[in-house]
């Protein structure tokens, strides 16, 4: 890990262990190594750092394009192995540099959705995830996070944010026992194996939430 990396990740879980109390569940599912994708649902512009705090490896994650042209946040998420992708079209070298990181036994942070679904409802994943694992011969580990997207009130302790991690699956775990030749189909298979593991994980999170304040 990085020198940089590991100074962000510890001062970011530091100062939401104290400023929010976090909560969160399943760090032991996350491999130490090996090609990975990390899963999470996305509803906040928060949920990269958060997520990259919350799991005990480094990661690395795509970025919209124009944040890099930032001239303060472009430098820090670059160092924070943020890898530029083009938003509304077939980015090749976005997704290249992508897998290669998996075909180099590093791990990723994906949004199975594709992006940001504010409102905190669960959405149909896009191809893009399954077409990562399959190309990088991926394990994939499916998260839930919620709270992130009411900044005011998990920054002043009115709401805990959450990431609970799921066990690890291999890609072909996700395909099921349908055709693996790579393909739309194949792809969009993974990526409905994966939310629905993601959704999972959001009830049992709902449960355990409700007991609590019961």
């Amino acid at each position: 890990m990085s020198a940089y990396y590991s100074a962000c990740r510890s001062a970011i879980s530091g100062a939401m262990k104290v400023f929010n109390g976090w909560e969160v569940r399943g760090r032991e599912h996350v491999p130490r190594e090996g090609a990975l994708i990390v899963a999470p649902n996305h509803i906040s512009f928060w949920d990269p750092p958060l997520v990259g705090a919350a799991a005990k490896r480094e990661l690395h994650f795509l970025a919209k394009e124009e944040l890099f042209r930032t001239p303060v946040l472009g430098p820090l998420i670059r160092a924070y192995n943020a890898i530029p992708i083009r938003r509304g079209m077939a980015d090749l070298r976005g997704l290249k540099r992508a897998i290669e990181v998996l075909e180099g036994g590093d791990a990723l942070l994906v949004f199975p959705e594709g992006s940001r679904m504010r409102g905190g409802q669960l959405h149909p994943a896009r191809p893009g995830i399954g077409l990562l694992a399959v190309s990088g011969d991926a394990t994939i580990v499916p998260a839930f996070v919620s709270g992130t997207n009411r900044p005011r009130r998990w920054m002043t302790r009115r709401e805990r944010v959450r990431i609970w991690f799921g066990p690890a699956q291999h890609w072909r775990r996700y395909a099921g026992e349908g055709d693996t030749e790579p393909g739309r189909a194949l792809y969009q298979r993974i990526g409905d194996g994966v939310m629905r593991d993601i959704a999972a994980l959001r009830d049992r999170q709902l449960k355990a939430a409700s007991r609590g304040a019961a």
